[in-house]
């Protein structure tokens, strides 16, 4: 199980959401996927819950699902914040 590192903020919008790590002072953008799988991520869903979640919510294939996981994972490590 990973976790976000820093508390973030979540602005939500209609596609998606603006994420905001206050502490480096940096933003990003996320689809409504993002926001699902930060949203696991904060209540300590594992890598595998969460792709569970998006097969639910987002009609996507398991192999699908655990790509998106996979992916959004190296990208939260690579912006040091998982």
């Amino acid at each position: 199980m990973r976790k976000v590192k820093r508390e973030l903020k979540i602005i939500s919008q209609d596609d998606g959401a603006i994420v905001l790590d206050k502490n480096r002072g940096i933003y990003f953008q996320v689809n409504a996927s993002g926001v699902s799988m930060l949203e696991g991520l904060s209540k300590g869903l594992t890598v595998d819950e969460l792709a569970l979640q998006l097969e639910t919510l987002f009609s996507l294939d398991k192999a699908q699902a655990e790509t998106d996981v996979a992916e959004f994972m190296a990208l939260l490590k690579e912006m040091k914040l998982a």
